[in-house]
């Protein structure tokens, strides 16, 4: 760790949708700490449109494969937040171990980021992942909620978790209840990937071709019912959570009700694919790459075609989502050597456009079913915030915060952990979680008995 002395410097690495929270938090606790806070993109004008309000922020232009300048900026700082793509961080990570500068990141930890926790740890650094909402405020909340029950005694059985990025109901003004709020293509590769659970202590794994077959009912109190699908892997949690022999342990993504069955149609026909080029993308039309897919017969239309393979009828609210979406229009793609899921991404970002009237929302959910004293109980966890406008909106607020909270605490030595960490510590989600709460993200509990 630096000199505690002198000024600190902070170096933001990206200014994407995810920064106006992040600044606006440290410019106001930097008066009280003398920080001094750098915002770096590869468009400067990006850069300085974040900070023009802080006449204090240094705004640069920094490209993160420029190997010179970029140990320049991290050698120069006491930490860094990266908020570049998961893949780059590994750039910054060897630098900050060059520097012995600390490392805050919203990103799940992978494999290759785990492989750096002895260095860092004997650099005397913090590398803190999955400070963001989820990863992130989940962990953090999730933590609270074990702690508590372990306090007393109960032992824990079930842990579900569910997270979505959605919007108000006042902005929902397309079939799909749904808009683009966050990386866009993370969702469209939701749909290529497994996922795997443990239900009933037995390991339950889900096709990518399955995913979105595979879908539970949440209530959310005070909003209503959606419907999960499951994200990622859940079973590393047992071993996060330090509960190696838990029976259920679920994480799920959240939609609209209705959402699922729509994208698992486009899954099926194969519009989700990132494995190959689609011949003559940028001169054929949107219907006749689908009627690619299908088998065509003659007198058919190419929408009977589809209803036929996807056992629908036409009156389909499956049949009204994709209709809307545009793939049975005759646009042309106009997308040169495009994979199908490069197609659909574009498509999407078209047709889900979050717009300057619309507003998100975030919502997590945390279910712990437990026995205490001979009695089976549940606490459900739930948190839901609304986006201010399109600048400021819930998806940044949840994301920036807790980034600006992590260095916050490091900067100000309240952390005794050193290394690849992630919020799971109590030195960390205390403190987190009060100022997240003072804040106005606070979630609401209540525990009830099950029969």
């Amino acid at each position: 760790m630096k000199a505690a002395h002198r000024m600190k410097k902070i170096l933001i690495v990206g200014a994407g949708r995810t920064a106006i929270a992040l600044i606006s938090y440290l410019v106001e606790k930097s008066e009280k700490n003398n920080w001094k806070i750098t915002v770096a993109d590869q468009s400067k004008k990006l850069a300085e449109e974040k900070t023009r309000k802080y006449p204090n922020v240094r705004a640069i232009s920094l490209d993160v494969n420029d190997s010179i300048r970029r140990r320049k900026e991290v050698a120069n700082a006491d930490i860094v937040v990266s908020l570049v793509p998961p893949h780059l961080h590994i750039k910054l990570v060897k630098d900050c171990l060059a520097g012995k500068t600390n490392l805050v990141t919203a990103s799940y930890v992978s494999e290759e980021m785990k492989k750096f926790h002895k260095q860092a740890s004997e650099a005397g650094i913090i590398m803190l992942n999955e400070m963001g909402l989820d990863p992130g405020i989940d962990h953090m909340d999730t933590m609270k909620l074990l702690s508590k029950i372990n306090k007393n005694g109960g032992k824990v059985y079930s842990l579900k978790s569910y997270g979505g990025g959605l919007i108000t109901p006042e902005s929902d003004d397309n079939p799909w209840g749904y808009k683009i709020t966050w990386n866009p293509m993370n969702i469209v590769r939701a749909g290529s990937a497994n996922a795997r659970y443990i239900k009933n202590g037995k390991l339950k794994i889900v096709p990518y071709n399955r995913i979105f077959l595979d879908t539970q009912i949440v209530d959310v109190p005070g909003f209503g019912k959606y419907e999960a699908y499951p994200n990622r892997d859940s079973v590393k949690y047992r071993k996060i959570y330090r509960l190696p022999d838990l029976q259920n342990v679920y994480r799920g993504s959240l939609r609209e009700i209705g959402f699922c069955e729509a994208w698992n149609a486009l899954v099926r026909i194969g519009l989700t694919d990132d494995g190959y080029i689609v011949p003559n993308s940028k001169d054929i039309s949107y219907r006749e790459w689908l009627s690619a897919y299908l088998e065509r017969v003659n007198g058919r239309t190419t929408k009977e075609n589809l209803t036929k393979f996807l056992g629908i009828t036409s009156k389909s609210m499956i049949l009204k989502k994709l209709n809307w979406l545009g793939i049975l229009n005759d646009k042309k793609i106009n997308l040169k050597d495009a994979t199908p899921a490069e197609i659909l991404l574009d498509l999407i970002k078209q047709k889900w456009k979050f717009k300057k009237s619309d507003r998100d929302m975030v919502i997590l959910q945390t279910e712990i079913e437990y026995e205490l004293r001979a009695k089976k109980e549940k606490v459900i966890s739930s948190l839901v915030v609304k986006g201010e406008n399109f600048n400021h909106t819930a998806m940044a607020r949840t994301v920036g915060l807790p980034l600006g909270i992590g260095v916050n605490l490091i900067l100000n030595n309240k952390l005794k952990e050193r290394g690849v960490i992630i919020p799971i510590h109590k030195d960390i989600y205390q403190p987190a979680l009060k100022e997240l709460a003072e804040l106005g993200i606070e979630f609401t509990e209540k525990t009830v008995e099950i029969i």
